[in-house]
């Protein structure tokens, strides 16, 4: 049975105001997706997906920006247990939130006095804030934007775990409409989990049709292939 562990040195770091030193997106990372990029690859700024066109297209959705990695098979790593946490409950919002003001400073994003948080929609029904909506009435806590509720589906769909990246586009597409809370404003659109960036690309292209004037992604985890983050060197194989 294989597994994996972090390789701590390409992890930069943040300790977060309840005293959890946070593993942050090793760098370099793609510009556009936030997706651990190998060294040899720094020059380019992009990953091999968006270097040659994916869902965080740099136009629609202009990109994307994770508080740390989502590796639920990497021995150790307690980040990914918040994250499910953050979507099944509600829990570590805050300290995803805090994580995320500070990687926006270091990117330096701003975020603009019209801008408006906008949580993308679950395909479930939750009686209390989880996901998306817990993380983005934290965002509004700390950054002073209000969140708008602006994104709905418009048919039923299904969940995106355990669909292929090609199951994913088709089960989204064409999925969402947005209200007018969005037009003429900035955009930031909020998830727990970003993998192939369909689902956040449909909100993007939802709120876009309505009248926003940007969409940008903000994220907990940024998840992604096992082989894509070892090729990267981020994690390696631990023979049991």
């Amino acid at each position: 049975m294989v597994s994996y562990e972090t390789v701590d040195e390409r992890f930069p770091s943040y300790r977060r105001t309840d005293g959890v030193e946070q593993m942050l997106v090793p760098v370099p990372r793609c510009e556009l997706c936030f997706k651990p990029i190998p060294k040899k690859f720094e020059r380019t700024g992009q990953c091999y997906d968006c270097y040659y066109g994916s869902e965080i297209d740099g136009e629609v959705l202009e990109r994307v920006v994770a508080a740390t990695l989502y590796i639920p098979n990497a021995t150790g790593y307690s980040h990914s247990r918040e994250i499910l946490d953050l979507k099944d409950r509600g829990d570590f919002a805050d300290q995803h939130a805090e994580v995320l003001m500070y990687v926006l400073s270091q990117e330096r994003l701003k975020f603009p006095r019209e801008g408006v948080l906008v949580p993308v929609p679950q395909t479930k029904r939750r009686s209390a804030p989880t996901g998306p909506v817990a993380l983005a009435n934290s965002l509004s806590n700390k950054s002073g934007l209000p969140v708008a509720l602006a994104l709905s589906f418009i048919r039923q769909v299904k969940s995106q775990k355990g669909l292929s990246g090609g199951q994913r586009e088709t089960n989204v597409r064409n999925s969402m409409k947005a209200d007018s809370a969005v037009m003429g404003r900035p955009v930031y659109l909020v998830d727990d989990v970003l993998t192939t960036g369909n689902t956040m690309h449909e909100g993007a292209r939802a709120v876009r049709e309505a009248g926003a004037t940007s969409a940008i992604g903000l994220v907990a985890g940024r998840d992604a292939d096992l082989r894509l983050l070892e090729h990267a060197g981020v994690i390696r194989r631990v023979e049991d």
